[in-house]
């Protein structure tokens, strides 16, 4: 009688670690944000039963996928002139969280970003004003210099925002944005392109490529 397990492939393999190598917590100071309603097109995850596929390819959204023999890119697209929006963070006030929750058989991961954006004026009041009650995608950047996924086509984020005014001189005047997504993976890598206001970010080098004729 076969295994019913045997078309389930694993991919356990060592993971070391080299002692002194610096590994930087936290995030950088800002986080992109869009809309779901505004992306045509998301980003499809690695292939986990392609062969020579290691722990690193599992939770990440590769730079291109194969369609047929051809090799194409796996990027965000957006609507016709939309973009993720930048919503700078105060420095060190960032941090990204994957917890497991469900049962066994059925867990999945809650993907939590949490940034203090400075201040309390009209145009941040106003972006939670919006975000409130969206459906939304974050991408982080890590102060390792890779970007994450918080919210997904299937599993898209929503947004808990406050404010506090502070009291004292010595208390911060700051909207707090934390941003909540279920997903079957813990908060994937991001190496495409994505568009932002001033162009196009490369999610691999962290660069901004203007647009054509700018």
């Amino acid at each position: 009688m076969p295994d019913v397990c045997s078309q389930e492939k694993t991919l356990l393999e060592d993971v070391k670690f080299c002692q002194g190598k610096k590994s930087l917590p936290g995030t950088k100071k800002r986080v992109y944000l869009a809309d779901i309603r505004d992306i045509a097109k998301f980003p499809k995850l690695a292939d986990r039963s392609a062969a020579g596929t290691k722990l690193s390819n599992i939770p990440t959204y590769p730079a291109t996928v194969q369609s047929g023999n051809t090799d194409v890119a796996n990027d965000f697209s957006m609507n016709q002139g939309k973009c993720f929006v930048q919503v700078d963070i105060i420095n060190n006030n960032g941090q990204l969280t994957c917890e497991p929750q469900g049962t066994f058989g059925s867990k999945t991961f809650k993907n939590t970003y949490k940034g203090n954006a400075p201040g309390t004026e009209e145009e941040v009041t106003g972006l939670i004003a919006e975000l409130l009650n969206a459906e939304v995608v974050a991408v982080v950047p890590t102060r390792t210099g890779k970007f994450r996924v918080v919210g997904s086509e299937e599993f898209p984020a929503e947004v808990n925002p406050s404010q506090d005014s502070g009291q004292s001189p010595t208390d911060t005047n700051q909207t707090v944005l934390e941003i909540i997504a279920d997903d079957e993976m813990p908060a994937p890598f991001y190496y495409g392109k994505l568009p932002v206001s001033d162009g196009e970010l490369d999610c691999t080098t962290g660069l901004v490529t203007a647009p054509a004729g700018e």
